[in-house]
């Protein structure tokens, strides 16, 4: 309203030569560098670039987490498979989690229950009370199936355990050396009937120090059977073992450790 539409840009009653800037006291045009507009357009770019590479990372986690959750399935179905191969009777339910179902509390509902709902609070509690009884009677069910499943696999563990024995006899069949046939027949024939053990020292020579021992008629049939054999069957190998090097001037080029001192809680540190 100041300014004078006869004469622009010249004020009222003030005078020639003043602006509306100077008359409104507006602040001065500030000139913007090529460098700060550069600047502020590559600002912006690098924010336009940066919500794309989130979004991008974002995807591609997401696809991540669906193929991770797909090799995981495939890889607990190739374990159930192999388990139904190994173990008769498996159920692949029995590893699945089992969903607790909580009561529900009649309690919870207060603002919705008036004074006719007595009676429908007491059948909720009848059937909660049903729910929980039958839930305890499937628990015991699925025990008592566990149970029997432990027992079958004892069993059959038992019969493979069974036909794996074999007695001495059945040795002096087999096709084996003549000494170890010797040695099963002179088991058979004069340790099992008398209850003996064989009784023998190991010279020092052998592991550095001198040491008597025995094998059992157990240890003997195991060996010939080619079944798990202890440390003391293995020490006497070692023993036979160092009269065949013995005889062939070889004991020099090795050396022999008592597997009775492997352990490291048995006997002395010299020793060890």
């Amino acid at each position: 309203m100041a300014l004078g539409p006869e004469h622009p840009g010249r004020v009222r009653a003030v005078g020639s030569g003043i602006s509306p800037r100077q008359y409104f006291n507006l602040p001065k045009p500030q000139r913007v560098s090529f460098d700060d507009r550069l600047k502020d357009s590559l600002r912006v770019l690098l924010q336009e670039e940066t919500k794309n590479m989130e979004a991008k990372a974002r995807e591609e986690a997401l696809r991540m987490e669906a193929r991770t959750k797909q090799l995981v399935e495939a890889e607990r179905e190739h374990f159930l498979s192999q388990l139904s191969q190994l173990i008769p009777n498996f159920d692949p339910s029995m590893l699945k989690p089992r969903i607790s179902q909580s009561p529900k509390n009649p309690m919870s509902d207060k603002a919705s229950c008036s004074g006719g709902d007595g009676k429908h609070q007491e059948e909720e509690k009848k059937d909660t009370a049903k729910n929980g009884k039958h839930q305890e009677d499937e628990e015991k069910e699925e025990e008592k199936k566990e149970e029997e499943k432990e027992e079958e696999k004892e069993n059959e563990d038992k019969e493979k355990h069974d036909d794996k024995v074999i007695e001495v006899g059945d040795y002096l069949n087999v096709e084996a050396p003549s000494s170890l046939k010797t040695l099963c027949r002179y088991v058979k024939t004069t340790l099992m009937p008398e209850e003996k053990i064989l009784q023998f020292t190991i010279d020092k020579e052998v592991f550095g120090r001198e040491r008597d021992t025995f094998l059992l008629p157990e240890d003997i049939t195991q060996f010939a059977g080619m079944e798990e054999i202890g440390a003391t069957v293995v020490a006497v190998y070692m023993r036979y073992l160092h009269d065949v090097l013995k005889q062939a001037n070889m004991t020099s080029m090795v050396c022999f450790i008592d597997p009775a001192t492997v352990s490291a809680n048995s006997g002395t540190i010299a020793a060890q």
